[in-house]
């Protein structure tokens, strides 16, 4: 393919689905011995759409690339993607090139969340789903939530049309704890009714948590969901891999962001931070967080007052928080409960132990920056250790001091 063309359809198609990416300015050369795509380095990779090709566009990002066996691996929806033109090769070069491209992106979501038996089903369900995430039932967005179990054997009567011609199949599950299933051949499986306290999984929406962990059981197994906002979320071994939110695919990638957290060092302080900065943004609240770093155990107490400060409990609302809390730390908190904290309007401080020493305070910083409230708040905690700031939209973004013992910062982590 063509390097400025292969550019142009990865600038407007491919890089939106990763927040912070970007491509070289520069390709590489690229032998045809070599693999269309590769890992160049932990937060480079290389790719191209034909073995013939003599270059290799090289797509980069701040934070590292998951790793080879992690299911929200980068490479994989790179490898889609690179696929899916190969396929299109050809008919790009006419005059349809913009219709062809302007469902492009779905089929990317499909191939790179399925195995081969199931993709064009997968394709067929997000669809379906984005045609009801647009429409209203009795008045009422639509919220549902189908599952494809390659495993599994269908009653052959019964398939997916008969679900989708009446619409039943969009009132028949709630996207949370209920679903529908069916085999790769979109033969109707069950109707499940989901234990969602059962277990949460880590790397979902605690309100998508019971769906999440059903694909997890099995193989080959792939969710969608439709919640309330009109956004879908696809899951495949127990992790969310994408969502279309306003219209926008992301892929989300779950284990290189606990890995660019400053601190805590603890990982199950760090799981719970990231699970509730997920709940935060699929509940469409917004939030602000920081956690305070070990060598800032003191000096964090000029960034609140003191009657924002749990251990002080001098105001009405400390008094009730700490009621609440009951010096438990973050991590050992429910998750329902931590979600409702971080709801609260304000920011929820932590120490690098886990400790709650603030929840909907003011943090005292001058607003110097382009952003607004909530981004300089997190700015100005990050310059303690960490600051993630969560907007109402969704977003989510982490910052961190540019080095050691700087008080600059910039962005450590970016999510859709």
């Amino acid at each position: 393919m063509n390097e400025d063309l292969l550019r142009e359809i990865s600038k407007q198609y491919l890089l939106p689905l990763f927040s912070g990416a970007s491509l070289d300015a520069s390709s590489e050369s690229s032998s045809t011995s070599e693999a269309t795509v590769a890992y160049l380095s932990p937060q480079k990779i290389g790719f191209k759409v034909n073995k013939s090709d003599i270059y290799r566009l090289v797509f980069r990002r701040d934070q590292p690339f998951a790793q080879k066996k992690d299911p929200a691996r980068e490479i994989r929806v790179v490898e889609a993607f690179s696929s899916i033109l190969a396929e299109m090769n050809d008919e790009l070069k006419g005059d349809l090139k913009s219709d062809l491209l302007s469902t492009f992106q779905r089929r990317v979501v499909a191939r790179a969340v399925s195995e081969e038996s199931i993709e064009v089903q997968v394709l067929r369900l997000l669809d379906q789903m984005s045609s009801w995430s647009a429409r209203l039932y009795e008045g009422t967005p639509i919220t549902c939530a189908i599952g494809i179990d390659p495993s599994a054997n269908g009653d052959k009567d019964i398939n997916f049309d008969l679900f989708v011609s009446n619409d039943v199949g969009a009132v028949l599950s709630n996207g949370y704890n209920s679903m529908l299933t069916f085999d790769e051949g979109l033969s109707f499986t069950q109707h499940l009714s989901l234990n969602q306290k059962a277990q949460t999984a880590p790397a979902s929406p605690l309100m998508q948590s019971a769906i999440s962990s059903w694909t997890a059981n099995r193989d080959g197994r792939v969710a969608v969901a439709l919640n309330g906002y009109g956004e879908l979320l696809v899951f495949r071994d127990g992790q969310l891999l994408f969502s279309r939110r306003n219209g926008i695919w992301h892929f989300l990638t779950h284990s290189p962001i606990l890995g660019q957290m400053a601190v805590p060092r603890d990982p199950k302080i760090r799981g719970a931070i990231y699970e509730s900065v997920l709940d935060a943004s699929f509940g469409r609240r917004g939030a602000c967080l920081g956690i305070v770093g070990s060598s800032q155990r003191e000096s964090w107490h000029s960034l609140v007052s003191e009657f924002d400060r749990l251990d002080l409990r001098t105001s009405e609302k400390t008094k009730a928080l700490s009621a609440v809390v009951q010096d438990r730390p973050f991590h050992e908190l429910d998750r329902t409960l931590r979600s409702e904290l971080l709801s609260i309007d304000g920011a929820t401080l932590l120490d690098h132990k886990g400790n709650v020493l603030a929840v909907g305070a003011i943090v005292m910083i001058s607003n110097t920056g382009d952003g607004g409230g909530r981004t300089s708040a997190a700015q100005g905690l990050a310059r303690y250790g960490l600051g993630i700031k969560i907007s109402q939209d969704g977003s989510i973004i982490g910052y961190r001091p540019k080095s050691s013992g700087s008080s600059k910062v910039s962005p450590a982590f970016r999510l859709m």
